[in-house]
């Protein structure tokens, strides 16, 4: 993976406790509503709101795994969305590959403001390429072979990259920027419940026996499997990008089940994989993009304490094609 990213301003936050729900008589009944990678297909993400009878003035509270932007046909309208609604979200891959790209383009227009060169500049790849590859998704590899490349050319990202950057206004691309790469949830304990008292909600994963505070915000953004290390170097795991045959949720539950206090992870990023149900984390990428379904992990509060449910619509919008056998599906679960 590489070792660069967009500038982080925030690593870790956590969710104030009056948009969390509550038990107990008197107790609002408001919901978590926490939703898969949208990519910019804002007209589905609606119809998903409307399917779970989102209501922000009951005290609902929505929140995004990321990926919110980029390849789908209105990556603006998802975020003015996200904006009106007062929602959360973690930051994605592709939500920190455009923001890379939006300051490329500024650096590229301000060399040619300064050289006199007012022409546009292409926005792909020298070999043509239009496909964002995983490897594009975080500030550049690019930059660390060359760390003053003349900036009068688009390079690093893909041309839908680039078109999604410049899509973006100032206040979307902020609003995308201040977004962290963890957000922690605590929830209300009851013996009852369905899921564990701390929710993490990231982008791709976390690796097992890692403190959140030390997570490598590359892996928490990109990873998709583990990679066993030797056994004389007490059985830690290193983060990897590839599928693999075995995705990190079978090791992370096996780790949280040896834990007194566990937590639960909510992630997207996997849309090989599609929906994902462990003990102790949710996938949600169910590969919207692509013309399946969006998902939902809505969570209330109930006489029974804290309970989830996972609600899907179909893809409303126009969706994409695949460019790559990464994204070659099997058939998936609907559960509502």
């Amino acid at each position: 993976m590489p070792n660069t990213l967009f500038p982080v301003r925030t690593f870790l936050s956590d969710l104030p406790s009056h948009l969390t729900p509550q038990l107990g008589p008197g107790s609002p009944a408001r919901r978590l509503v926490i939703v898969g990678d949208v990519h910019g297909m804002r007209r589905s993400l609606q119809a998903l709101l409307q399917k779970v009878g989102f209501d922000q003035a009951k005290g609902d509270h929505l929140v995004f795994v990321g990926d919110l932007v980029n390849k789908g046909p209105d990556s603006p309208g998802v975020i003015d969305l996200a904006v009106e609604l007062g929602a959360s979200a973690v930051r994605g891959n592709h939500d920190n590959a455009v923001l890379d790209a939006a300051m490329e383009i500024s650096a590229v227009e301000d060399h040619h403001r300064l050289t006199g060169h007012l022409a546009s500049c292409p926005a792909q790849r020298p070999d043509g390429s239009g496909a964002d590859q995983s490897s594009e998704v975080v500030a550049s590899e690019g930059r660390e072979k060359n760390p003053s490349p003349e900036p009068s050319v688009l390079t690093r990202h893909s041309a839908t990259t680039y078109s999604t950057a410049r899509a973006l206004s100032k206040r979307q691309l902020d609003w995308l920027a201040a977004l962290p790469l963890i957000l922690r949830i605590k929830l209300p304990h009851h013996p009852s419940s369905s899921l564990d008292d701390t929710l993490v909600v990231v982008h791709a994963g976390l690796v097992p026996g890692i403190p959140l505070e030390q997570q490598d915000p590359q892996a928490v953004m990109l990873m998709r499997s583990l990679v066993q290390a030797p056994s004389d170097d007490d059985g830690q795991f290193t983060p990897a990008e590839a599928s693999g045959e075995e995705g990190w949720v079978a090791q992370w539950d096996q780790w949280q089940d040896q834990q007194a206090a566990r937590t639960t992870v909510v992630f997207g990023h996997d849309a090989k994989r599609r929906l994902q149900r462990g003990r102790h984390a949710i996938g949600l990428d169910s590969a919207c993009l692509y013309g399946y379904h969006l998902s939902a992990l809505v969570i209330e509060p109930t006489d029974r304490g804290i309970q989830h449910q996972v609600v899907q619509i179909e893809c409303v919008d126009t969706p994409i094609v695949p460019t790559t056998q990464a994204v070659a599906l099997p058939p998936s679960e609907n559960p509502t």
